[in-house]
């Protein structure tokens, strides 16, 4: 069955909205650091309701679709984790307009605080897809393997980017997250590869995406609105791509309870 059931075409239609914001930004037709800031702030916060909405809404599909314990805290997981991601989106609103707190290089280092909700949100969706990855197939030693190169390579991508006199408190929590957001991205192909021969694979292509969009989002924002220009950062528009691309792997990841629910039944259910 088609896996684009209303809660796919919800996400859908959130991910739109937050690039249609996106894209009037990058085109100047209105800006974070103008006098819509306020109006701005206002969408992304509906966005974020009806994020949060779709997840629970999600989590009560769960239920009804499935009594296996394992399935209900999955559900539940994904629920804490956009919660804590969420709070991390209201730190990086930076409603006090205060700038260079950690030192004098990086003028957005509030980002690293920020950190604080989005490091523990991510490692509990990068838990989620590492043991359906594992009840799927994905060998234990494959994972290690796969999860010592996502650490190299997310600890080169933080070399790559940071600036001499950094404060230790910004490079330590940005070299950290650098190594974890990596590994999330790592862990979308590694469900994928999982999901191989599944009769669901379209839906685990799609959580998958998510997993990956995730990486690539905080990507640019530790390469162009932390360190970027210098550590001016290239705001706002950094913000404009990022906010885009990190809703839209938002929009997906969500539906990560349901991959374990469609695998037990064989199929899709699109049931209401």
């Amino acid at each position: 069955m088609n896996p684009i059931d209303k809660y796919f075409v919800t996400s859908l239609i959130i991910w739109l909205v937050a690039t249609i914001e996106s894209l009037g930004g990058l085109a100047g037709y209105w800006s974070i650091t103008g006098n819509e800031r306020f109006s701005i702030l206002f969408i992304e916060s509906a966005v974020l309701v009806a994020l949060f909405a779709n997840c629970y809404a999600i989590k009560n599909w769960v239920y009804r679709h499935s009594t296996e314990t394992s399935h209900r805290v999955i559900a539940w997981v994904a629920v804490i984790a956009l919660a804590l991601c969420i709070c991390g989106d209201v730190v990086n609103y930076n409603l006090p307009l205060t700038y260079y707190r950690y030192g004098g290089i990086v003028k957005h280092d509030y980002l690293a605080d920020s950190v604080t909700f989005f490091a523990p949100g991510y490692a509990l969706f990068l838990t989620v897809a590492c043991w359906l990855a594992i009840a799927n197939g994905i060998k234990a030693k494959v994972l290690f393997i796969w999860g010592v190169i996502a650490s190299l390579v997310g600890a080169a991508s933080f070399v790559s980017m940071h600036l001499s006199g950094t404060g230790a408190y910004v490079s330590i929590v940005t070299a950290s997250y650098a190594v974890l957001i990596t590994l999330v991205g790592a862990s979308g192909i590694l469900l994928l590869s999982s999901f191989r021969n599944s009769t669901i694979k379209r839906g685990v292509w799609l959580v998958s995406i998510g997993l990956v969009l995730a990486a690539v989002a905080d990507g640019v924002i530790g390469q162009f609105w932390i360190y970027g220009n210098g550590g001016e950062g290239f705001f706002p528009l950094a913000k404009y791509v990022n906010w885009s691309l990190y809703i839209g792997s938002q929009c997906l990841l969500i539906h990560i309870a349901r991959l374990a629910v469609w695998h037990q039944k064989g199929r899709y259910n699109s049931v209401t």
